[in-house]
């Protein structure tokens, strides 16, 4: 197995239309519709992250070909807090 630096992000992990039992994982008011994988990047980027896109889908939709987004924040920090920071990167970018 290829050892990485930095969390896998799944674009489902903030598409509105999945519900949470599936694998969303931010709240429906911080969450977007159709979320891309170009947008995680963008928003870690945003943030001073590296991050960078790899193919794949995720396992419970193995059908739908998201991609996948290595991050690393640089820092020491919990997946969850990476994902939530994203979110509200990517919702405020949506807003405008």
């Amino acid at each position: 197995m290829l050892k990485r630096k930095g969390y896998i992000i799944w674009p489902m992990y903030f598409d509105a239309s999945v519900s949470r039992s599936l694998c969303r994982k931010v709240p429906l008011s911080l969450s977007v519709r159709n979320p891309r994988a170009e947008q995680i990047v963008e928003a870690a980027r945003r943030l001073g992250w590296s991050a960078m896109i790899e193919p794949g889908s995720y396992p419970a939709l193995w059908w739908k070909k998201t991609g996948k987004v290595i991050v690393d924040p640089g820092k020491p920090m919990k997946k969850s807090e990476v994902i939530k920071i994203i979110a509200k990167i990517m919702k405020s970018g949506e807003a405008r």
